[in-house]
């Protein structure tokens, strides 16, 4: 199959949010609390149809009956009009028209969408259910029982470390591999109708500023491989008509989702 495809539509959907001091997002900083959204992506693909990238948060309308201390810790704001499956009910779609799930890792927000997508075909990086499972003492709370139980259903597919899957085989849209902040964390490389391509980190990276000086995060697995990580979307960023749009920043979110949810 040839390599030159493109996703038909990209729509950045309307995200839960959230609010953290920067320390938590970049080694180094600290004493600001900043928003980021906890998005999730979902691409349209001409002849191969539905995909989503993340599913965000659960409990929407009543986060702290889902998250308890946590959504009052992460001031989670999650408007019930924001749930994953009605707002694909409102793009004309159902959960069950979503035949592909990549996630780029296994945190807590990231997850609470799984439920909808049992029996999908599932990507995720080698080594991250495992990880999930029995993660290092610092981090076991970013992990939702319920979400990996969720995850137990999806029909995954492993992509190794240091391997990019062409997930249709036409260059439109390529799971990237970028360990570091969990041992699975991936990215996602899509290719735009007008012959731009777009990246989405995952969470190897929080703010721009993590890429700019290579620097990772506290919660980071790995915190060499996270660096490699970065180094790999630094150089994506520096490629000619290549955007790369951090997830969790809250002014590339902005600038994504200038003209609303639907990029393109």
């Amino acid at each position: 199959m040839a390599s030159s495809g493109t996703i038909k539509h990209l729509w950045a959907l309307d995200a839960p949010m959230l609010k953290v001091d920067k320390s938590i997002m970049i080694l180094g900083a600290g004493g600001e609390l900043v928003s980021l959204p906890s998005p999730s992506f979902l691409i349209e693909h001409a002849e191969h149809g539905l995909l989503i990238f993340d599913t965000g948060l659960a409990g929407a309308g009543d986060p702290a009956s889902t998250y308890g201390p946590l959504a009052e810790l992460f001031a989670i704001e999650f408007p019930a009009e924001r749930a994953l499956d009605r707002q694909l009910e409102s793009l004309g779609f159902s959960t069950a028209d979503v035949e592909r799930v990549v996630i780029s890792h296994l945190h807590f927000d990231h997850t609470g969408g799984l439920e909808h997508f049992a029996g999908a075909q599932g990507y995720i990086g080698s080594g991250e259910l495992r990880y999930a499972r029995t993660p290092d003492n610092h981090v076991k709370g970013f992990f939702r029982q319920e979400d990996l139980d969720a995850a137990d259903r999806i029909d995954w597919c492993e992509v190794p470390a240091g391997y990019d899957h062409d997930v249709f085989g036409d260059g439109s849209v390529v799971v990237l591999s970028l360990p570091g902040h969990t041992p699975g964390s991936l990215g996602l490389k899509l290719r735009l109708p007008d012959g731009s391509t777009l990246v989405l980190s995952g969470d190897v990276a929080h703010i721009q500023d993590n890429i700019s000086c290579c620097v990772g995060m506290p919660a980071d697995s790995d915190t060499v491989g996270a660096i490699e990580s970065l180094k790999k979307l630094k150089l994506l960023r520096s490629q000619p008509n290549t955007t790369v749009v951090v997830n969790h920043d809250i002014d590339d979110w902005n600038r994504l989702r200038a003209n609303g949810r639907q990029v393109v």
